[in-house]
């Protein structure tokens, strides 16, 4: 599948676009749109990428369906130029937490010619209503480099988290650009 490139608007005209609800209809654009997120920020190889679009294709049809996973889409005029999702997720049970669902932002992605324009924001900000509607008290995600400033702005908070690779011969693969610098150990 081709994509179709969106026209740029004049950068002196403030276009906000309609925010609406992704529908089945709509994964092959968020399919698209997750993709363009990775390769904006991490080096993947393309054969990486395409597994990981059916993969993710068939895993967001089903939580759709379930009602834990929605997407949200900003059209300017007929053309979609954003879009990012909210999963509700299980979480284990933990002080000054309340329930055992977490609503994780993901799939976080504007259209070159079309950021800096709050489209991101007003993402975030419908997947925090869809959140709180279902009782969610934590919003969770994973910053890029891009998007941490817009994630600060709008009330998050940095958190410290590391991961393990569990499969032996698993490399990393696709090195995700750093928000932030590493500590360094004082000696």
């Amino acid at each position: 599948m081709r994509k179709r490139q969106v026209p740029a608007p004049n950068p002196r005209t403030v276009v906000r676009g309609i925010v609406r609800r992704a529908t089945l209809g709509d994964l092959d654009l968020l399919v698209r749109h997750r993709r363009g997120m990775w390769k904006a920020i991490a080096k993947i190889p393309r054969a990486d990428l395409d597994v990981a679009d059916r993969t993710y294709r068939r895993w967001a049809q089903t939580q759709m369906k379930s009602n834990r996973f929605a997407g949200f889409i900003v059209d300017v005029g007929e053309e979609p130029v954003a879009s990012g999702c909210v999963w509700l997720m299980q979480v284990q049970p933990r002080p000054n937490w309340k329930g055992t669902t977490a609503a994780y932002l993901l799939s976080m992605f504007t259209e070159p010619a079309h950021r800096g324009r709050g489209h991101g924001a007003r993402i975030v900000r419908e997947a925090i209503r869809f959140a709180r509607a279902r009782g969610t008290h934590v919003m969770l995600l994973h910053a890029s480099a891009f998007g941490e400033p817009m994630y600060i702005r709008l009330g998050f908070e940095r958190t410290t988290e590391m991961r393990l690779f569990l499969d032996a011969g698993k490399r990393r693969r696709g090195r995700v650009r750093a928000s932030r610098k590493t500590a360094q150990r004082v000696r």
